[in-house]
């Protein structure tokens, strides 16, 4: 099999067609089509069902561009290295992230590290599926509290609580010293919505609260922005409501959790990282770090933790 027809199958592959592989890679068409109908001469079968306007992979075709995707790309990050001593962050940076991170600080986070690495293009994906790293193409993910899998490996870059906040005047109104259950608090709540419930806040002091519920809501941005409105209390994420409590537009009640969520960044455990992907998870934790300085709770670090 001859490597520069199977990496031009896999570039046209990659971008959906022969014209934008062509712009992406400045090559003209009709020798990415050259090579790759040699590579369909050398194996015997056809890679791509080609129509009038459309080009699609074969079962053959997606059975080797999965297989051959992974190791092909840390070929040519080797190469680069050997071949001209490069250890600077640079090349195509595929990233997935939780949507409800991706919505509240990818874009800043994505231009600064753009910033930091002007060789490296960072392409970033927002979804909450478990993507496959090595069928799909991704440098790395970001995933919140993740399980034990030995086919990924990381670091834990930040932690997160969850707490009950409100805006300052509510929590005056019901949230005095006194240890006593007062009466229900009003609260908007992202689930199925309950007449009424108790919420608990992690000490010192702990203590139980009746709530009751006013508004339901789908997803965490949209609680917090009801929150402000001060209809009622609300549990969030602080990472959520970080630059609510710092601005003092909503005060925080305790912790919701006794035990914090993590969050990681991952990538596969059969390639080393490469510079970008180090450089990357690097400024992940420095920006979180810089970020949470002075908010974490006591004995809690921003992050670090590595998995093996």
């Amino acid at each position: 099999m001859n490597l520069d027809e199977l990496s031009d199958f896999l570039l046209v592959a990659t971008h959906g067609g022969f014209t934008q592989a062509s712009r992406e890679s400045g090559r003209p068409k009709a020798s990415l089509s050259r090579r790759v109908m040699g590579l369909e001469s050398a194996l015997g079968v056809r890679l791509f069902e080609r129509g009038a306007r459309t080009l699609r992979l074969t079962e053959e075709g997606a059975l080797l561009f999965e297989r051959a995707n992974g190791p092909l790309r840390e070929l040519a990050e080797v190469a680069d290295v050997l071949r001209d001593g490069r250890t600077q962050p640079r090349g195509l940076l595929r990233v997935s992230v939780p949507t409800l991170i991706g919505h509240l600080m990818m874009g800043r986070l994505a231009a600064h590290f753009a910033m930091a690495c002007p060789e490296v293009r960072l392409s970033v994906s927002t979804e909450d599926r478990q993507v496959d790293l090595i069928g799909e193409g991704y440098d790395l993910v970001v995933r919140v509290n993740p399980e034990p899998n030995s086919e990924l490996v990381g670091r834990c870059f930040a932690r997160d609580h969850v707490l009950v906040v409100s805006v300052p005047q509510l929590k005056e109104r019901f949230f005095g010293m006194a240890p006593e259950p007062g009466p229900p608090v009003p609260v908007i709540a992202r689930g199925p919505m309950r007449d009424t419930d108790t919420w608990r806040i992690v000490g010192p002091p702990a203590r139980e609260i009746p709530t009751r519920t006013v508004l339901e809501l789908p997803v965490f941005t949209m609680v917090r922005d009801a929150a402000l409105t001060g209809l009622g209390a609300a549990r969030l994420p602080r990472v959520v409501v970080a630059d609510d409590l710092a601005a003092g537009r909503l005060v925080s009640w305790g912790a919701a959790t006794d035990r914090p969520s993590e969050l990681w960044a991952l990538h596969t455990s059969r390639r080393l990282p490469s510079a970008k992907v180090k450089a990357f998870m690097a400024f992940l934790e420095a920006e979180f770090q810089k970020a949470w300085r002075g908010q974490a709770a006591p004995g809690e670090r921003a992050g670090g933790d590595e998995r093996l």
